[in-house]
């Protein structure tokens, strides 16, 4: 019986905390919940200026446009001193992604030389297979 009172001295502590740290899970949720329609309605509303700012402190138009990587053709935002997939530095006259849409250099590389086969084809309407004649040796091919 003592084991037993010494096993729930320790039990009651444990479950206080247990279900102390319940409670405040459901405070943060019900006020993540409650605080959501007026996060998003003051980020619709400050989003904006904020924005602006951060671009005139990195010194550039307060309405610049996202930037395109000429080594990769990845779009980056204003404020990127690099390219975020391959690193490159942004350099000093990087294309805006408004002129850069127009410009097929940098969204469409040129396409690669045609490397098609037609001996190699074996889809619909190929010619079939030449069969080896069997009265001949087969061909040895020498290295070289």
């Amino acid at each position: 019986m003592g084991d037993a009172v010494r096993f729930l001295e320790v039990l009651i502590p444990v479950l206080w905390v247990a279900l102390a740290i319940a409670i405040a899970v459901f405070v943060v949720a019900s006020l993540s919940v409650a605080l959501g329609p007026v996060v998003r309605w003051i980020e619709i509303r400050a989003l904006p200026r904020v924005t602006r700012r951060a671009r005139a402190h990195h010194g550039l138009r307060p309405d610049a446009q996202s930037w395109a990587c000429e080594a990769c053709g990845s779009v980056n935002v204003p404020t990127a001193a690099a390219c975020y997939h391959c690193r490159t530095l942004r350099p000093a006259d990087a294309r805006e992604l408004g002129d850069a849409a127009t410009d097929p250099d940098i969204f469409h590389p040129p396409a690669p030389a045609d490397v098609f086969d037609p001996s190699r084809y074996r889809g619909p309407g190929a010619p079939p297979l030449a069969r080896p004649d069997p009265t001949e040796p087969p061909s040895r091919v020498e290295p070289g």
